[in-house]
């Protein structure tokens, strides 16, 4: 039963359901039902190491289970998503779906004795009328689960949250569920969710005060938790009294089953299920997702976010930021491409640059990206920048960046040079790393339109920058009006909610008179608004000296109001650890958010 209300269910989170604390048993009880071809089990490539077997019920299972409970099996497996289809259909969100059990499982093993599910449902979907507002709204959580310890009940919303999204996305989500809460006659389900660390955790508490005091309610019952002392953090439910919510009509949907009818005991079994698991040789796109979404390892899935993300890049700039052989990206490529997630951009599209090949995910390629970091295709698109499609089906920034071609190789190359300098000075014994590097549209925010935005690590701190690439094609008032966009971002306090604090801002131009320019206008800028922008200014040219082997994070950058001799790093060197106090992106520079109580400059 815990398979039919779980499908793709693994061994392990079964045992933690029935109350085991060891697993044999289970084991035993799964090869027995498999051997009785009640259950077939799926190795998705996504869980390869170690192997992860994924249950689900076959054609007989499902015929047993509905004739058990004196439904039609039709009935049960549509309402319960058991078909072959509903199961291919889910598998490129398999992470999301597995997440959400092991959240379950944590919340059944922290409960205060042997536990019992008694509701499951995936996703909880609601639909209400405001009293304000003339149409109903609606509002769509991962799961909702009532379990029972004995004589005690909860019930709880589930979020597994695995940071492939900006937490910004679940504002409207919890808006529309604070509002649908004062309609409930009784308790409320308690709001379980479950990060990815501390500082995802303490963005989520800020994210659900702030959704709180804008609507003037009460606190909510409500948990956060991360995966890493996920155990830990869900024994404070009980602190909560969350043990002592008992579902209610609103929060529990009622499915109606077809009664079994009458049928001649030689009847066939309805093929409802079938053959989930993909074989060799035969998957691709013409057969659908599913089946392909199951084959896709954890490092070609590592390349498809890459391409997704920065599509353009050529395969020894893939090698560079993956960290990875060139003769081993150049593998999967092929591979990618045999499948029809990849394409390589043509001739005919570019000239004589597709001599690079430069290489784009495709509309299934994308669309598989995006269900693997839980969300569909146009608002992955829209919220994280992703672009390709072909020339046939454009998707994203694509157009934009085919016809900018130098202009985006240019900002590539820039990042590249950061994840070669990062290695370069971990392999000498540093910790410098590359963390994050989110392509322009992901950054974008109104008229501050920056080319990239990067993390970069040294010494155990963490530096955020926005990176401007400058071909000097513009005139001295759209310098103005784009340094105007970083003081307004600043000003405003937007850049509280994504960032932790204000990034520095480095801007490469490729000739000396365009820095002296850019350093004028930002000093004139600085003098109007009070208080200097973060900002660092270097030329192409240093970049490609030989007397720099350290790229971006050599000694090349001049602040706008310093002589153009006078150049510095853009880092604090790791040679002067002991004997300086670490700097970050809001300590070596005044915020501008203080230009606010400076007066003539605030507006």
């Amino acid at each position: 039963m815990l398979i039919t209300s779980l499908p793709l269910v693994n061994a392990s989170i079964l045992a933690q359901l029935i109350g085991l604390r060891g697993g044999a048993s289970v084991y035993r009880s799964l090869e027995r039902l498999r051997e009785a071809g009640l259950v077939r089990a799926i190795k998705p490539a996504l869980y390869a190491e170690p192997p992860c077997r994924l249950y689900y019920l076959t054609d007989l299972g499902l015929a047993t289970v509905a004739l058990d409970h004196d439904v039609e099996p039709a009935s049960l497996a549509h309402c319960w998503h058991l078909r072959g289809v509903d199961l291919l259909a889910v598998a490129p969100r398999l992470r999301e779906i597995l997440a959400g059990y092991e959240l379950l499982a944590g919340l059944a093993q922290a409960g205060p004795g042997w536990p019992q599910l008694l509701h499951w449902e995936r996703p909880w979907h609601r639909r209400y009328r405001p009293p304000t507002a003339k149409t109903p709204v609606s509002v769509t959580l991962p799961a909702h689960a009532v379990l029972s310890w004995g004589d005690q009940v909860g019930s709880f919303l589930l979020v597994p949250d695995l940071g492939t999204f900006p937490l910004r996305l679940y504002r409207p989500t919890l808006y529309r569920l604070l509002g649908l809460r004062p309609l409930q006659d009784v308790a409320f389900p308690c709001l379980l969710v479950a990060t990815t660390g501390k500082d995802r955790a303490a963005a989520w508490e800020q994210l659900l005060e702030e959704v709180r005091w804008s609507r003037w309610e009460a606190g909510w019952a409500a948990l956060i938790a991360t995966w890493e002392h996920l155990s830990a953090d869900l024994g404070r439910l009980e602190e909560m009294g969350a043990y002592d919510r008992p579902a209610t009509r609103e929060t529990i949907r009622r499915i109606g089953l077809r009664p079994l009818r009458p049928r001649r005991p030689a009847s066939p079994l309805p093929r409802l299920v079938g053959d989930v698991a993909p074989h060799a040789g035969s998957v691709s796109v013409a057969g659908g997702l599913g089946r392909l979404a199951l084959t896709i390892t954890p490092r070609e899935h590592e390349l498809l976010d890459l391409v997704a993300q920065h599509p353009f890049l050529t395969p020894a700039r893939l090698a560079t930021v993956l960290g990875s052989k060139r003769t081993t990206v150049r593998q999967r490529l092929r591979r990618l491409m045999g499948l029809r997630l990849m394409r390589l951009v043509e001739e005919d599209e570019i000239g004589k640059e597709a001599e690079m090949e430069l290489v784009e995910l495709t509309v299934s390629g994308l669309a598989l990206v995006a269900a693997h970091r839980a969300l569909t295709r146009p608002v992955a698109i829209r919220e994280l920048g992703l672009a390709g499609g072909g020339p046939d089906e454009p998707l994203g920034s694509r157009v934009k960046l085919l016809r900018e071609l130098a202009h985006t190789m240019g900002v590539d190359a820039l990042f590249v040079g950061l994840y070669e300098a990062a290695r370069r000075s971990a392999a000498a014994g540093s910790d410098d790393a590359m963390l994050t590097w989110q392509n322009a549209s992901a950054c974008s925010r109104h008229h501050l339109r920056p080319d990239g935005y990067g993390m970069y690590r040294r010494d155990g701190t963490i530096y955020g920058f926005f990176l401007e690439y400058d071909r000097g094609t513009m005139r001295r008032r759209g310098y103005t009006e784009k340094l105007d966009a970083y003081y307004d971002y600043g000003i405003s306090r937007r850049y509280e909610r994504d960032y932790a604090g204000y990034p520095t801002i480095l801007l490469v131009t490729t000739n000396n008179t365009t820095e002296e320019t850019i350093a004028c206008v930002a000093q004139s800028s600085a003098d109007r608004y009070g208080c200097p922008l973060p900002l660092l200014l270097t030329c192409t040219w240093r970049l490609e000296d030989h007397g720099n082997p350290h790229g971006l994070l050599g000694p090349i950058w001049r602040e706008p109001g310093a002589a153009f001799d006078e150049r510095r790093f853009w880092l604090p060197s790791t040679k002067h650890k002991r004997s300086a106090p670490k700097e970050n992106m809001t300590t070596r520079r005044p915020d501008p958010i203080t230009v606010r109580t400076t007066g003539k400059a605030a507006r």
